[in-house]
């Protein structure tokens, strides 16, 4: 079968990298920055705080989320379709900002900073929890973040053309236009002490796992944050916070094969993996 095209190229499916890597649950270690940073957008963050009962039910929104913006890829070769599904959600979604500005979903501004915190987030997981990745890598992998972000069908207008027009774009935002909005300080607080309890986790262990993991989480979060963003929630980050996460992301990576398969990559992917018959390394494999 052909590879679904967008624009005339194909979308991300079997052998490319967001095959490889958007299915891992390693992702789930990015959600508080990527969520952070979305929040911080003015626009973002009062959509979600007008819109969403994100502070009502956190957990289960976000784990209705993820699925689906995975299934962009693992819904190859129908992933335009989950994409398009997903713009049709943010239709509704337009109201005025804290600024007094008004806002829409789909205002690309709006939109392609969604995808840019998410498609961050992956980057930054393979850089930190991997492998630092080659001047190629990231190029090639950006490209393929155009395609998800075109299937979408919102416009492109503001999106950089190649990755180092990208990273010029993601740190001007960080500057210049995030701040802490009352959506994003929300999201601190819940951090630094989460609900009291977590779907997918028996009430007994997770309210033994919720206060000694609360503070390590965050902090893990932290280290992962741009420092403009740290300075603007008001987090320090030494020199000694910077080794001992050095030594965190190097004993993931290390373990991380020793992971079983399944707790390796994320329902949707494994899925994705199961229909096409082919694995994250674009290898043909046999349904596990």
């Amino acid at each position: 079968m052909a590879a679904p095209e967008v624009d005339g190229v194909p979308m991300p499916g079997p052998g490319t990298l967001h095959w490889r890597w958007a299915g891992e649950v390693r992702g789930y270690l990015l959600l508080v920055k990527a969520g952070l940073l979305q929040l911080m957008h003015p626009g973002l963050g009062a959509g979600v705080a007008q819109h969403s009962a994100f502070f009502d039910e956190p957990w289960e929104r976000v784990l209705r989320s993820v699925p689906e913006i995975q299934g962009v890829t693992f819904d190859w070769p129908r992933g335009a379709e989950t994409a398009r599904r997903i713009r049709e959600y943010h239709h509704h979604i337009t109201g005025v900002d804290d600024r007094g500005r008004r806002y829409h979903a789909l205002d690309p501004e709006v939109f392609f900073w969604a995808h840019a915190t998410i498609f961050d987030a992956l980057y930054q997981m393979i850089e930190l929890f991997d492998h630092p990745m080659s001047e190629a890598e990231k190029e090639r992998l950006y490209a393929e973040s155009l395609q998800v972000y075109r299937s979408y069908g919102v416009s492109d207008r503001v999106v950089p053309p190649d990755w180092s027009g990208f990273l010029a774009y993601f740190d001007r935002m960080c500057r210049e236009e995030l701040v802490l909005t009352p959506a994003a300080r929300g999201l601190v607080e819940f951090a630094k002490e989460p609900p009291a309890t977590f779907p997918l986790v028996p009430a007994p262990l997770y309210r033994l796992l919720r206060g000694p993991t609360a503070r390590p989480l965050w902090w893990l979060s932290v280290g992962t944050l741009p420092e403009p963003v740290r300075e603007i929630v008001g987090e320090h980050w030494t020199d000694r916070d910077e080794r001992r996460h050095r030594m965190l992301r190097r004993a993931v990576s290390a373990c991380w094969p020793l992971v079983p398969y399944r707790l390796r990559y994320t329902r949707r992917a494994r899925q994705g993996y199961a229909r096409a018959g082919v694995g994250p390394t674009g290898v043909a494999t046999s349904r596990r």
